[in-house]
């Protein structure tokens, strides 16, 4: 292939109308300064005096210092683990799970299997296009919203949806991390759905799989070597409009900060966690109780990153509103009801803007 030249029309032709995505930048350009077109607004990054990176796992911190909790799951039944779990919901927004039952090794096969399909000839990975993609239910794709983005995040990503419920509904996707995508949600799936009970004991309320796991999805997230990363950003802040996910992120690079107050705290890997966090959903059904939190990934001068995903929803047709049993001392409704294929729509039709959306569903 010709060499382009670097200019901001040029890359994105390249990256976004080309379909080669920020891989294929990388692969083939190796720009070593950053394209203009990744470098994001001044407001919109986010600098080092921002960043809380004390926040260690386990062992003693300073007190002021906040911590991701990390909770041991090995006994469901313990109470403990129920305490810590809703505790964590209602105000961190985050939380790490480990002895969930998914192996170090099942973990390492996945993130092969991921890493396999950006592996992948260009053509071959160009035929899951988002708009043009062989299979209903798979679909590959850069940045965000690469096609209304000011500014472009630096990954790439591919995302399936589950759909159980049809025979050979992962036909058509890609050969290469196939076995391994299904087997994943044959593994979350079961773990998603005891928080979720957790979350609505808590509550009072029953457990509805069809409005806390009607829709199942996994985002495959790639992150390849930037030449400049504090000008960049790997995924732009914003909240999960799902109910719960549950993520498996890098096990050696740190790049994910969740909100608190003013500033980002990082999330560090922990080997074989799995990092859980709340999503909109969940929120607008607790009546605000628990915390569907502002979070980014930060982009990696030296190595590239691969994470998983994996989002529990409403069904599309599913009305969502604060819980009955949410509503504690006669306080009132927060959010009005919302059907969560709206919900989306309104979502995803927008670039990353800063506001959140589930400020657009709230009463006065």
């Amino acid at each position: 292939m010709a060499p382009i030249g670097l200019t901001d029309m040029a890359i994105t032709d390249f990256v976004v109308n080309q379909r080669h995505g920020v891989k294929g930048l990388v692969d083939v350009i190796s720009p070593k300064t950053l394209p203009s077109c990744y470098i994001q607004l001044p407001e919109k990054r986010v600098t080092s005096e921002k960043l809380i990176m004390e926040a260690a796992t386990t062992g003693k911190s300073a007190l002021s210092t906040p911590m991701i909790p990390v909770i041991d799951v090995s006994d469901w039944k313990d109470p403990n683990v129920a305490v810590e779990i809703c505790r964590a919901a209602a105000t961190l927004g985050f939380f790490q799970i480990v002895n969930h039952g998914f192996s170090v090794d099942e973990q390492n096969k996945l993130r092969a299997a991921g890493r396999g399909f950006f592996d992948l000839p260009t053509e071959e990975k160009k035929r899951y296009w988002e708009g043009s993609s062989v299979s209903e239910t798979a679909w590959y794709m850069t940045s965000f919203n690469p096609y209304k983005e000011a500014k472009l995040e630096w990954r790439d990503y591919l995302k399936f949806e589950y759909l159980s419920d049809q025979v050979d509904f992962a036909a058509t996707w890609p050969t290469v991390c196939r076995d391994e995508v299904v087997n994943h949600s044959n593994r979350m799936k079961p773990i998603g759905s005891k928080i979720l009970e957790i979350l609505m004991n808590n509550l009072n309320a029953r457990m509805e799989e069809q409005t806390l796991m009607g829709t199942l999805r996994l985002n495959v997230n790639y992150y390849p070597e930037c030449p400049d990363p504090k000008l960049t950003v790997g995924t732009g802040r914003h909240c999960d409009i799902n109910t719960l996910t549950l993520l498996l992120q890098d096990d050696i690079i740190g790049s994910l900060y969740a909100r608190y107050g003013d500033k980002w705290l990082h999330i560090p890997p922990v080997m074989g966690a799995i990092v859980v966090n709340i999503g909109d959903m969940l929120q607008i059904l607790s009546n605000d109780r628990y915390k569907s939190v502002e979070h980014l990934v930060m982009a990696s001068r030296f190595l590239s990153r691969i994470s998983f995903a994996y989002y529990c929803g409403p069904s599309y047709d599913s009305v969502i509103e604060p819980l009955c049993e949410g509503i504690e001392n006669g306080e009132k409704p927060l959010y009005k009801a919302t059907m969560y294929s709206d919900y989306m729509k309104y979502y995803f039709a927008r670039p990353r803007t800063g506001s959140k959306a589930i400020e657009s569903i709230k009463l006065p």
